[in-house]
């Protein structure tokens, strides 16, 4: 029988992962940076996230990525929790940026599997405990057998995290009929976290899950979800429901490719910070005119949403 960890140690709620952020000259815009770490700690997240795909990660070399986790940790200075995803083919490449994330303000980490090894799930525990020995702290995983290469069953990470018990985080990702049997079989042990911009947030709700790392479009809104599902009553999570069908055309929108959302993510963040422009240094596609007015059109209405329900 796994322990079961306390409220205090599991990390829940709404984790927004931050987008990357770049000047003219393709340096990482510390005033625009700012004004999003501004906005997460404003609209009531329970933490910030960077270096998942929102964050350009698979973009960026390690240097790179360092910088940015070490500007984002001084621009929050730890008014909120901070998790941080590692990446690496090797147990040492992701050990040695762990080690840094931590010393440069990491609260928790999300490992990822590997990207090109195929592994099979005793050998995956092999590599996240070769990584989790010496790392501080509390430790998650990346669980998405849709879009990456290695995955664990339920049973998988439970072995895992009696194996390595500071892994007590799973970001599950999927169809929420998928992952549900997993949230099920790990609740108490590990804290769940879904993904894919909240597109099902109502329904990994229902299935038990603790929480969500969204890219920011909408996060006041989906802290107000949160907030209404916890208290309970059957009008605080018909409203939350309510609230989730106004958002999902932008949702959805954001969410049919990464490079869609880089490219109008982004914009949309930007228009959202007061921002002028953004400058897409390494995307695959550039905005046009229709989907720029199609973006324009999702921000009115999400204002006119949070005009609704956040307005007392």
């Amino acid at each position: 029988m796994v322990e079961k960890q306390s409220d205090r140690d599991l990390p829940r709620g709404i984790y927004p992962m931050l987008y990357a952020f770049w000047t003219e000259a393709g340096r990482l815009d510390e005033e625009a940076m700012a004004l999003q770490v501004e906005h997460a700690v404003d609209a009531g997240a329970d933490g910030v996230a960077v270096l998942g795909l929102v964050t350009e990660s698979h973009r960026l070399d390690v240097a790179e990525r360092l910088a940015l986790v070490r500007t984002v940790s001084r621009l929050l200075d730890k008014r909120l929790p901070y998790s941080v995803t590692v990446t690496g083919e090797t147990p040492d490449v992701q050990r040695d940026f762990a080690t840094a994330a931590i010393a440069e303000g990491a609260d928790w980490l999300i490992l990822q599997p590997p990207l090109q090894t195929v592994m099979d799930e005793p050998q995956l525990i092999d590599f996240f405990a070769a990584i989790a020995e010496g790392c501080d702290c509390l430790l998650g995983v990346q669980n998405n057998p849709e879009h990456l290469r290695n995955a664990f069953t339920s049973d998988g990470l439970l072995r895992l995290h009696k194996s390595v018990p500071q892994i007590t985080i799973a970001k599950a990702e999927g169809p929420v009929v998928n992952i549900e049997p997993l949230i099920a079989a790990t609740a108490g042990s590990l804290s769940s976290f879904g993904g894919h911009g909240g597109i099902e947030h109502i329904r990994l709700l229902r299935a038990g899950a603790d929480g969500l790392i969204p890219a920011p479009d909408c996060l006041p809104l989906q802290v107000r979800i949160q907030s209404l599902w916890r208290d309970g009553s059957e009008d605080a999570q018909n409203e939350a429901i309510a609230i989730e069908e106004e958002l999902l055309p932008l949702i959805v929108f954001m969410n049919r490719s990464i490079d869609v959302l880089l490219c109008y993510g982004r914009q949309f963040m930007a228009r959202r910070l007061g921002l002028k422009a953004t400058t897409d240094r390494l995307g695959k596609l550039q905005p046009t005119a229709f989907g720029m007015k199609e973006t324009d059109r999702l921000f009115e209405k999400l204002r006119r949403t949070e005009d609704r329900f956040l307005t007392n």
